[in-house]
């Protein structure tokens, strides 16, 4: 009999206290230093029942975080523009680089490293492509996922989704790189086009989401935070290098390719033809303006 009675109390204790609830909620006080804090308070709450919403119980205030770190909720075609051409002097650079590596690793002759004429080694490059390379597998199928992530993830912080990020990807490695700036040098290959923009796009989602797991987790790696910090540039290069360039000094930078001798400039025009320089019609390269 004792438990029936109990049973009854617990029972009508319950159902009063749901209908307390229902009669009243939360309103987000701003200036009541209780609503901040998750300790123990004694001053009375204000309830109100039509102003409350998930937000006056949840808040998840993130702090402020350079551009390279955060996940843009709409489309920001002008920073995916500026990582663009980050992206451009990237590549010109590493062109540079590849040059001076052996023809081991490349697969370049001495033929395709000579700087005349690219304009006619492009289009008979083009022409004969798309082709089966022979190419080193660290190259295929590691490091040319990587750089689709790479150019993935460009674009996923600038706040597109999965599929347009991976079609930015595609465009990137197919038309800008191999029929592009390694057109100049070798034969487009089935390999990079399919494997760049196809594998980078998983790639590039496992590192978007462990830039942002590191990030939660203070920008640590076992504990580490220079650890850490080498890992979060592994995994977004591009944001990195385009923060360092324009924003960390807080002026700003303008990069475009010039296809024009002498970069339009009259005086080292001038300059040039004046010393004798000779004027070759086919000209690549890419000009970085800082604004301090």
């Amino acid at each position: 009999m004792r438990s029936k009675y109990l049973a009854a109390a617990l029972l009508t204790t319950v159902s009063t206290t749901a209908s307390a609830f229902e009669d009243f909620s939360l309103t987000s006080d701003h200036n009541n230093s209780c609503l901040n804090s998750i300790s123990y308070c004694s001053e009375p709450l204000a309830f109100n029942k039509s102003t409350v919403t998930a937000d006056d119980y949840l808040r998840f205030d993130e702090p402020d975080l350079p551009i390279h770190f955060t996940l843009q909720s709409e489309k920001d075609w002008n920073y995916l523009a500026e990582q663009t051409y980050t992206i451009l002097g990237l590549s010109i650079v590493t062109v540079g680089i590849m040059t001076l590596l052996p023809e081991s690793i490349t697969k370049w002759d001495e033929e395709s490293r000579d700087l005349s004429n690219l304009g006619d080694k492009w289009k008979e490059n083009v022409k004969a492509g798309p082709v089966w390379d022979r190419d080193e597998h660290f190259l295929n199928y590691v490091m040319h996922p990587y750089f689709g992530g790479v150019y993935y993830t460009s674009a996923r912080h600038a706040g597109f989704n999965e599929f347009e990020s991976f079609l930015y990807s595609a465009a990137m490695s197919g038309l800008f790189w191999e029929y592009g700036v390694e057109a100049f040098a070798e034969v487009p290959s089935w390999q990079d086009l399919f494997i760049t923009p196809m594998f980078g796009a998983v790639v590039g989602e496992l590192m978007l989401q462990g830039e942002q797991h590191i990030l939660a987790n203070d920008g640590e790696v076992w504990g580490s935070s220079g650890f850490g910090s080498f890992t979060l540039f592994f995994l977004n290069p591009v944001g990195h290098i385009h923060y360092w360039v324009t924003d960390a000094w807080g002026g700003d930078a303008e990069g475009k390719l010039m296809f024009n001798q002498w970069f339009d400039d009259p005086n080292a025009t001038s300059f040039a033809i004046d010393s004798g320089a000779s004027y070759d019609p086919t000209f690549i390269g890419y000009q970085l303006s800082l604004k301090f």
